[in-house]
């Protein structure tokens, strides 16, 4: 049974608070307990908080058309740094956890460096979306696929590790236009694997891309439901607007 956002928030900083009173008997064990648990809680408190302040429907809802929109640089870099950190901490003073724990430890280190590198040298992000009147143009490293509004069957949104996405079915996933064409067999790949882990064709984690997800369903909504509409992504206009 999964435990609840506040569930969550409240263990997590009972462990804190436990790792706090062993400081001074035992200190490398409190500071390891401080930094897992006290990680938890920042990911736990997040998620309330970003639920508390979640954007209420508007009665209309635009999009910059025409614009590449790309996941936040400094959001993965802000991870990476969290991940390289808690790994220093965790193999530093809970090396004698054993080699599982120290394994883990590493791989958080390992992993958090690699994306700090990635986001310095322009690695990541690799991927965008962009709206335009014929559509909508997800980009991926090599290719980028074109998903017409008229192709689009449904919209929810769905959470998976308590992260948001915007679930996107489409009618007929094969008749995407794929550049280059060549890489369409990647493309379709890539959207069965979505289909398989998500059950939808297509999913966008909303937050990597600072957005609110159910905005994000509405603007597209608007557009699939009112043709006419979709001009205003021919030009480059401010979002939200209502």
């Amino acid at each position: 049974m999964q435990l609840s956002d506040r569930s969550l928030f409240l263990l997590n900083m009972a462990f804190v608070v436990i790792g706090v009173l062993m400081l001074p008997s035992k200190p490398d064990v409190g500071i390891v307990t401080i930094a897992f648990f006290g990680s938890g809680a920042v990911f736990a408190g997040s998620v309330i908080l970003r639920k508390w302040r979640s954007a209420p429907k508007a009665e209309r809802v635009m999009i910059s058309g025409g614009v590449p929109i790309r996941p936040s640089r400094m959001l993965i870099g802000g991870l990476g740094a969290w991940l390289a950190a808690l790994g220093v901490i965790l193999t530093v003073f809970g090396w004698s956890y054993g080699i599982v724990f120290r394994g883990l430890s590493i791989a958080s280190l390992i992993f958090g460096c690699y994306l700090l590198a990635a986001v310095l040298v322009g690695w990541l992000p690799s991927t965008y979306i962009q709206f335009d009147a014929s559509g909508i143009t997800f980009g991926h490293r090599g290719f980028s696929y074109v998903v017409a509004f008229d192709n689009i069957a449904g919209l929810a949104v769905a959470e998976m590790n308590r992260n948001p996405f915007l679930c996107i079915r489409l009618h007929q996933p094969d008749i995407v236009v794929v550049t280059p064409p060549e890489k369409h067999v990647d493309a379709l790949k890539q959207i069965a694997r979505s289909e398989a882990l998500l059950g939808a064709h297509i999913a966008i984690p909303a937050q990597q891309y600072l957005m609110d997800a159910t905005l994000l369903a509405q603007a597209i909504g608007r557009y699939v439901s009112e043709p006419a509409a979709r001009s205003e992504l021919s030009v480059r206009s401010l979002t939200p607007a209502a």
